[in-house]
């Protein structure tokens, strides 16, 4: 299984990251993507890369820290974007309910960003919340740069929008929240193609149910793979099948390692 989200980096679990990825050949995980959201989250995702296999890392700014983009980030993220196992622009995008930058910083960054994934040849993860009518304003925009692939990260619009979207090519990432009482996604999950789904758990937040409350790993991505699998009517096998399928195909540096190492 894979867990194509999460920070491995945060304090709430950078000093238990030898434990749980011991523990992920019993847990059936393959290989996990850790997503920055700084300068200093993409040197530890690069250094998690380096040193464990099954370990892969992104380059990007959150929205939240989107007012101090500058030059030397983009000098950084070029830098860092050549390593092997750095497989994605993430995770960019729009968050409108903090509103820890400004709005006006936040959708620059956003544009600016894509940009250079375009110039990079590396796929977007996006984090939008209460934005998506500006994301998608943005995106129409900047098309001609939308060359790579785009995954809406822990996606929580519309079925409409999705529906939207998924004309667009572009694919969705699904977490814990999907486990929730209220979640009420069936009607999203008919909106979104089979062959662009992906599990996420956005460790260490959002635990699935049973474990809200609790500091969420991706050893909990079974559990999302197997609540994806029953919006669609699959076999688990059959549905974490199909998330590796899009997931290499989406991230083509993870399966170009995969089939070096």
């Amino acid at each position: 299984m894979i867990d194509s989200h999460l920070h491995l980096d945060d304090e709430k679990l950078c000093s238990k990251v030898d434990e749980i990825y011991d523990s992920f050949e019993e847990n059936n995980i393959e290989f996990v993507i850790n997503n920055s959201c700084d300068m200093s989250t993409i040197l530890a995702g690069v250094e998690l890369a380096n040193k464990y296999d099954k370990i892969y890392a992104t380059v990007g700014m959150h929205p939240h820290e989107s007012k101090y983009f500058n030059d030397e980030f983009v000098s950084a993220m070029t830098q860092y974007s050549q390593h092997p196992k750095v497989v994605a622009v993430g995770e960019i995008g729009l968050d409108y309910y903090y509103d820890l930058s400004d709005r006006q910083i936040q959708r620059d960054v956003f544009a600016r960003q894509i940009e250079i994934a375009d110039a990079l040849h590396l796929p977007l993860t996006l984090h939008v919340r209460d934005a998506y009518g500006d994301a998608w304003d943005i995106l129409r925009a900047q098309k001609k740069y939308l060359n790579n692939g785009v995954l809406w990260h822990c996606y929580s619009g519309s079925a409409e929008f999705a529906r939207q979207m998924a004309r667009e090519g572009h694919y969705f990432a699904f977490g814990g929240a999907i486990t929730f009482k209220n979640a009420n996604k069936a009607d999203v999950f008919e909106q979104v193609p089979f062959d662009k789904v992906l599990s996420e758990t956005d460790s260490p937040y959002m635990s699935p149910v049973p474990l809200r409350g609790t500091v969420n790993t991706p050893l909990n991505i079974p559990i999302i793979v197997e609540k994806i699998a029953s919006f669609y009517g699959k076999s688990v096998e059959e549905t974490e099948a199909r998330i590796r399928e899009n997931t290499l195909r989406l991230f083509p540096k993870i399966e170009k390692h995969l089939n070096n190492r």
